[in-house]
């Protein structure tokens, strides 16, 4: 592409306004086991290319997985820009990126990892879940990808960044005949640094407290959600921060910057300018520099994230959060990072202070539901009980509900370290004073 840049540009510039070319390239190794044993070592690799185009002021948009087709890429954006959305932004004449050093996002050693290595971290796995149990089924996957992203508009301005991914995931599952626990743990993170030891911890942990079941009232109490559950409780925001929905005016957060909506110990930030972080990139997929965007500080509402079409309707600067799903896919308010820092209370404390409650580790439709309105309910499948300060067991058939934005506002304490969850969201523990629990029981 970037010998052929020039005289790619020059045939969509004089066939359109303006236009953006963005490509991909990636190479993904997956290491899977099933039921403890190897299954599967297979390489992928994807190309894809993603035009988007402004022509009689409004918004066409095409993809392909080659550059053969850049000719009917453009008549289609052409063709789709007829009947498309008013274009309220023009593309950037230049990138300009403020950060400071470079952002790391390649690590040759994941590069070189061999796969004889992945099977290697596999087989490790699968004996530390046979010395724990020796009837316990392990489902492991071992992945590591690496690629590249190059950007181009017909004004001039281009980047293009190379970026490495390396990832773990383990599901251990006990079938007994009345009963089955389902634990799963995964790191996902740009830099071969990922510990084994630290992600089996957590699990041996979990399987030790899951062995007892034990039963739980319904009602009120305090609930401590773990890091990978706490999405229960942010999805709602992400979706209430997004500067599509507040321009659309169904956002329940439009029209309340500045105001205090939540505790004073929550803030989060978007970040996409974190090294190796999955989410992060020297600019976004418009060619906005990315950056660390408060959305929330002790409480207040400070932003909400915006792409290029989203800013200009609402009449403020990008954010640099106009991100693709995919090369199919046009740029949208989306988050690279979304960081809470951490707080002061260990999680033992926030055991220790509760006489009864429940801790909730992983649920069941996480995102279904009204996310928007803030309201949530699900199933807890993986849960268990505080009694008098102690972790008592494992609860089964259980569900939380209540709306996300009121409950944010009843946090007893923040977690004093920080867990990433799918590369892209560092969150802590968070105490909540009480949220409704029901059971069948």
């Amino acid at each position: 592409m970037q010998d052929n840049i020039q005289e790619l540009m020059d045939k969509l510039g004089n066939k359109v306004s303006s236009g953006e070319l963005f490509k991909v390239n990636f190479k993904t190794v997956p290491v899977d086991y099933e039921m403890n044993q190897l299954k599967s070592i297979n390489s992928e690799e994807v190309e894809g290319w993603a035009l988007r185009v402004i022509d009689n002021g409004k918004i066409g948009f095409s993809s392909s997985t080659s550059e053969s087709q850049f000719e009917n890429m453009i008549a289609r954006a052409k063709e789709i820009a007829q009947f498309g959305q008013p274009a309220l932004f023009d593309f950037p004449e230049q990138v300009k990126i403020p950060r400071k050093g470079k952002l790391k996002l390649y690590d040759r050693s994941v590069s070189k990892k061999s796969i004889a290595e992945m099977i290697e971290m596999g087989n490790s796995i699968i004996s530390r879940a046979h010395c724990l149990n020796s009837e316990l089924r392990c489902d492991v996957g071992i992945v590591k990808q690496e690629g590249q992203v190059r950007y181009c508009n017909t004004h001039g301005a281009s980047f293009d960044y190379q970026k490495t991914t390396f990832a773990s995931s383990i599901m251990i599952q006990d079938t007994k005949e009345d009963d089955m626990m389902m634990l799963m743990e995964s790191r996902q993170w740009g830099q071969d640094a990922l510990s084994l030891d630290s992600l089996w911890e957590n699990i041996e942990q979990k399987f030790n407290w899951g062995k007892k079941i034990v039963e739980i009232d319904s009602g009120y109490m305090p609930v401590i959600f773990t890091p990978k559950a706490l999405l229960v409780l942010i999805l709602p925001l992400i979706a209430g921060l997004n500067g599509r929905m507040v321009n659309k005016k169904i956002s329940p957060l439009q029209d309340k910057l500045g105001q205090t909506l939540f505790s004073p110990l929550l803030s989060i930030y978007n970040d996409g300018t974190i090294d190796y972080a999955e989410g992060s990139a020297p600019c976004d997929d418009e060619g906005i520099p990315m950056q660390k965007l408060p959305l929330v500080e002790k409480g207040v509402l400070k932003n909400y994230y915006y792409d290029l079409q989203n800013a200009a309707e609402a009449k403020v600067e990008p954010t640099g959060n106009g991100i693709r799903n995919s090369y199919h896919t046009s740029p949208s308010p989306g988050i690279s990072n979304l960081v809470i820092p951490e707080g002061e209370t260990t999680f033992a404390d926030m055991v220790k202070d509760i006489k009864k409650g429940i801790v909730v580790d992983q649920v069941l439709g996480l995102g279904q539901g009204n996310i928007l309105s803030g309201a949530f309910s699900n199933n807890v499948q993986l849960g268990y009980k505080i009694e008098k300060g102690k972790i008592t067991g494992r609860i089964k058939n259980v569900m939380i509900a209540g709306n996300a934005l009121e409950v944010l506002k009843d946090i007893v304490a923040i977690g004093s370290e920080v867990d990433w969850k799918s590369g892209r969201y560092c969150f802590p523990h968070i105490y909540i004073k009480s949220i409704s629990v029901a059971t069948k029981n």
